[in-house]
């Protein structure tokens, strides 16, 4: 099914109109796609033109379309008739603001502004080729959840926030995925100013992505960048990321917490940027062709050990499926954390640490869950 630009939309008996530019390629299951939360589907920007003719990113468009449906958008570029370059990323943010792909910034296209910067020799051995998943937990109050993600591929970046919940001054709940939300789209801002083939500079990118996010609440986070053959990363807070080679984990994450399940994290207050350069660590490891990097938030690394993971990645990739695509991983490594996070009678990553803090606690962790899976390539 195509769906064009001005498209209505019926929302809880409403009648809306997408009043964004761009066109959609739309694909739902047969079930009404505005009947039930549960349904999943995937909508797909298609590059047009504005009346201005400015290069539109349409994956703003997507993000309208699917208000009760767990998804995916992905803007594409276009010109206005003047051939003023838009910044379509807007565009595919604002597609679906009520669906799980509201926390997905799958960046996938190249802006206006990077088509003549040419990219450094740095670059040229290695690419991350990701595909992710999110699964919030169920939440009347907080449909979204609280974890954000993005995967800027050509910029060969990747990152995750967990919102942490809170409470303002008056005791009103505090939604802190709206606070994470916004600090991975203004880290997916940062990287977009940035030329093709720039080192990425993780701590930096987060650091002012930090400084500009205004929303209230607090967020743990992680950036993960491909610099040449490293592998650079900022992280603040129990988000993290491991690094397999021929399926053995050789590489974890250290978290950041104060105590046991009290995680440093980001936040809006008055000393928020002197506070940064101390909680956040920063560092960086040595990759070659064929490492897979495994991000999540806690609610993978609370349900899952990494021997665990190794399992999952010896099954998906085979002799017969050794180019298996990351997506695919992704979802199988994100079905098995949250199949251990309702197992009573799991001895999970999280019980075992409540255990050597001195509390009693079986079986694994509900969370919202967030996996992104990079796998490194030859550019050649």
């Amino acid at each position: 099914m195509t769906l064009c630009s001005d498209l209505s939309l019926e929302t809880k008996g409403q009648r809306r109109v997408a009043s964004v530019f761009g066109k959609l390629n739309f694909c739902i299951p047969k079930k009404s796609f505005h009947q039930s939360k549960q349904t999943i589907g995937m909508a797909d920007g298609v590059s047009g033109e504005s009346e201005e003719s400015i290069a539109v990113y349409p994956g703003i468009y997507p993000r309208k379309l699917m208000p009760y449906c767990i998804g995916m958008a992905d803007g594409v570029s276009g010109e206005s008739e003047e051939s003023s370059a838009i910044d379509s990323g807007i565009y595919a943010i604002k597609l679906m603001p009520c669906c799980a792909a509201n926390r997905m910034i799958d960046v996938k296209y190249e802006a206006a502004r990077d088509v003549n910067e040419e990219a450094t020799s740095e670059f040229d051995n290695l690419k991350l080729v990701s595909g992710c998943f999110y699964l919030p937990k169920k939440s009347e109050s907080r449909p979204l959840g609280q974890d954000a993600h993005f995967h800027f591929q050509t910029k060969r970046t990747i990152g995750v926030a967990d919102g942490v919940t809170g409470r303002s001054e008056r005791s009103v709940a505090i939604d802190s995925g709206i606070y994470a939300r916004e600090l991975m789209s203004n880290c997916v801002a940062k990287l977009g100013r940035k030329p093709n083939g720039a080192a990425v500079n993780p701590k930096r990118v987060l650091k002012t992505a930090h400084y500009k996010t205004v929303s209230k609440g607090s967020s743990t986070a992680c950036v993960v960048s491909l610099n040449g053959t490293r592998l650079c990363y900022a992280n603040v807070g129990d988000s993290g990321f491991l690094v397999f080679r021929s399926n053995r984990c050789v590489y974890t994450s250290t978290i950041k917490q104060r105590r046991f399940n009290h995680p440093y994290q980001l936040n809006n207050s008055g000393r928020r940027i002197i506070e940064f350069d101390d909680i956040a660590d920063e560092g960086e490891f040595e990759v070659e062709a064929g490492d897979v990097v495994v991000l999540g938030t806690d609610g993978l690394l609370d349900n899952l050990f990494a021997h665990e993971i190794e399992d999952i990645l010896e099954k998906q990739i085979s002799c017969e499926t050794p180019h298996m695509h990351p997506q695919q991983i992704a979802v199988a490594i994100g079905v098995a954390a949250e199949a251990n996070s309702r197992n009573d009678l799991y001895k999970s990553p999280f019980s075992m640490a409540a255990g050597l803090a001195g509390f009693e606690c079986v079986g694994g962790k509900y969370d919202d869950i967030t996996v992104i899976v990079a796998r490194i390539e030859s550019s050649h």
